[in-house]
């Protein structure tokens, strides 16, 4: 599968690069071309380290990438995410596209969810974004520093919100990832409550001075 990560040179886009870059071809994506070129480079060089199978890993702008990809995952920030919808929506058809969008703000000393008026993220995609697209929300509580190191079993849930079909695609990939489990957490307009646990995950590492944090439900 042809898979365009935007926003791919933070943590948990690097990381998903790393995880499924010798199973699909990637396409990290970037505002900058030459940033994303560079992210792209260093995961192909870290690839290369631990193991001889070759791997297709490669950077170009968030809008070539989209156009490329049958699967499209967006990881920036939620103040970044409108620019790219109105970058990315020419060139989107009948993608899926996997939301990692989390709102949130600081309030003082902590982080707060702050949903817009479409209830998530996720469900402001879909607003924004094609009929024809399908939007799944998932990957929004898995660290990403762990996510990057290979050799590392993650032992972590990954609740998924959207339509049956896109959400049974997106549970192929997830569960590639080793260490994963994939829960199915209902309905996109399910996805507000996802995200708010990306903020509480934070809150908790910082005032316990923890790292790294992932949801595990038993």
């Amino acid at each position: 599968m042809r898979i365009a990560i935007l926003g791919g040179t933070g943590n948990i886009g690097r990381g998903l690069a790393l995880r499924w870059g010798l199973r699909h071809e990637i396409l990290i994506g970037s505002r900058v071309g030459s940033k994303a070129e560079r992210a792209a480079g260093e995961c192909a060089e870290t690839l290369s380290a631990v193991t001889s199978i070759a791997c297709q890993i490669k950077g170009t702008t968030n809008t070539e990438a989209a156009a490329a990809a049958e699967l499209v995952v967006i990881a920036v920030p939620y103040r970044a995410m409108r620019e790219l919808v109105d970058a990315i929506r020419p060139v989107l058809d009948d993608q899926i596209v996997i939301s990692l969008v989390v709102p949130m703000e600081k309030s003082d000393s902590y982080l707060k969810y702050t949903p817009p008026s479409d209830g998530s993220a996720a469900m402001e995609l879909k607003r924004l974004l094609p009929d024809t697209v399908r939007v799944i929300a998932a990957f929004h509580n898995l660290p990403g520093e762990k996510l990057r190191q290979l050799n590392m079993r993650l032992e972590c849930d990954v609740v998924i919100c959207g339509d049956v079909e896109g959400m049974s695609v997106v549970s192929a990939l997830v569960e590639e990832i080793d260490g994963l489990r994939v829960l199915d957490g209902g309905g996109l307009e399910d996805a507000a409550m996802v995200e708010s646990l990306t903020p509480f995950l934070i809150n908790i590492a910082r005032r316990n001075k923890l790292h790294g944090l992932g949801i595990r439900f038993v």
